[in-house]
């Protein structure tokens, strides 16, 4: 049995790679004693008779196989070999990969060894109306072995994706160019790739909410209006969902209200709803199914960490009392106004963090009230910008909170309308403020840019 060796491929210019992959494999032939002539393979030997697949944790066997274009009964070479392990590279999803092969009179067998890509994320895809999440999975699976509902952040596994995608809707006679864009969260790190269809216009006709409660539906419907004959658009129903579905569910004592994401049904529209547009139209009714869950009343208030404010002061500051219904929004509301009256007495960092305890079975929630009250900060620096001379004086004389006083955060709102009376009335003026709190000198710094302009 004749054995080669293919190197390893690590991340440096595929030209560099096949060179790599050449020399060791060249290297490692076995050697046959001197003046020994090596005997003609048989055409069989070059059959794949077995493809092997070590290392990974993500894929299978099938799925890497497949992904290399070498599937067992195919004729191949050592040239195909570093084609394959080349383009396995090229996908994205894989950090290292090496392979061995042996001939043999039955066929050879060839074997990856491989590590997976460290990161992968979702694929989303946001306005494929036509088709079904889990549809369109299958159809991308069926063609990119490697695709498993997530991508790789970098190669050209997402590309192959977005050619799928792009064939599925050539092949269903529907316009439309397949986009995508890698999206970052908060921390600025890629968390999704989003596929979307440019080029064709998807209107929203109606929206219906199944499984809301006879007291919420009417206003999921009257919030809904305003959706109606926009354009579709998953982020539009993800902020629909998060700003007006779920918070009607919470100040109600749903407080464990969902939705699941929505469920977009492509329509063909009456006569007198189509569009006089001259681009083709797709309508669309969209259902949100809504689990509300159980309706808490809230059994009490604790508080913890309030040293310089007392329990008897802050406890009127909240509205829900013990035997109501719990309200979530109100509760935001609430601790806001507390947080304000802690910065009104130099505490600008307060914050109350709500603690949630639920008793599913009785149908009720306490709350722990945990108070972090932070230090005491004290007025700093003080400057109005784009004011001449005379206006800043006039201004910095009108500013009650001098250097070394403990900072009012409430102050400022009550300082902006009397100062616009001290301005000329013949010009607009806007004020942008910046407020810098210093943790090193437990310091507020106030900076107040003005702009003036002519009255229109």
């Amino acid at each position: 049995m004749k054995t080669l060796l293919a190197g390893f491929l690590t991340r440096i210019p595929l030209s560099s790679l096949l060179i790599s992959l050449f020399c060791l494999s060249a290297a490692a032939q076995t050697q046959l004693p001197s003046g020994t002539t090596a005997r003609p393979l048989a055409p069989t030997a070059y059959k794949l008779i077995a493809v092997k697949v070590t290392g990974s944790k993500r894929f299978t066997q099938e799925d890497v196989a497949a992904a290399s274009g070498l599937p067992v009964g195919t004729i191949a070479h050592e040239e195909d070999f570093r084609k394959a392990a080349r383009q396995l590279g090229e996908t994205g999803a894989f950090g290292n990969i090496a392979y061995t092969y042996s001939y043999s009179s039955a066929g050879t067998k060839l074997e990856f060894q491989v590590t997976d890509a460290d990161k992968f994320i979702p694929a989303r895809f946001a306005d494929f109306v036509w088709f079904t999440d889990e549809e369109l999975r299958q159809k991308v699976q069926e063609r990119v072995p490697l695709f498993r509902g997530e991508l790789p952040t970098s190669g050209r596994l997402p590309d192959q994706v977005s050619d799928v995608l792009q064939a599925v809707l050539v092949e269903n006679g529907i316009p439309g160019h397949v986009e995508y864009l890698r999206s970052t969260g908060k921390s600025e790190q890629v968390e999704s790739i989003d596929y979307s269809v440019s080029g064709v216009s998807i209107r929203i006709r109606h929206i219906e909410f199944l499984g809301a409660g006879a007291s919420e539906l009417p206003l999921l419907q009257a919030a809904a209006e305003k959706l109606s004959d926009r354009e579709y658009a998953r982020t539009l129903f993800s902020s629909f969902i998060e700003h007006v579905l779920l918070p009607i569910h919470h100040e109600r004592g749903y407080l464990k209200a969902s939705c699941a994401p929505p469920q977009p049904k492509v329509v063909k529209p009456a006569a007198s709803e189509s569009s006089g547009s001259k681009q083709e139209v797709t309508f669309v009714d969209v259902t949100l199914p809504v689990t509300p869950g159980i309706q808490y009343k809230l059994t009490r208030w604790d508080w913890s960490g309030n040293k310089e404010i007392s329990t008897d002061t802050l406890q009127p500051l909240l509205h829900v009392k013990a035997g109501q219904t719990a309200n979530a929004v109100q509760l935001e509301d609430d601790l806001r106004t507390v947080q304000q009256l802690y910065g009104s007495r130099g505490y600008v960092t307060a914050a109350i963090k709500a603690n949630a305890e639920f008793d599913d079975v009785a149908g009720t929630v306490a709350y722990r009230l945990a108070v972090d009250e932070g230090p005491v900060y004290h007025m700093g620096e003080l400057e109005f910008r784009g004011l001449d001379n005379n206006l800043t004086a006039r201004l910095r004389a009108a500013w009650k909170i001098r250097a070394g006083d403990v900072y009012d955060a409430t102050y400022l709102k009550q300082f902006l309308p009397q100062a616009r009376k001290l301005l000329p009335a013949s010009l607009d003026w806007e004020v942008s403020s910046h407020v810098t709190a210093l943790a090193r000198d437990k310091t507020v710094d106030v900076d107040l840019q003005y702009t003036a302009k002519a009255p229109q």
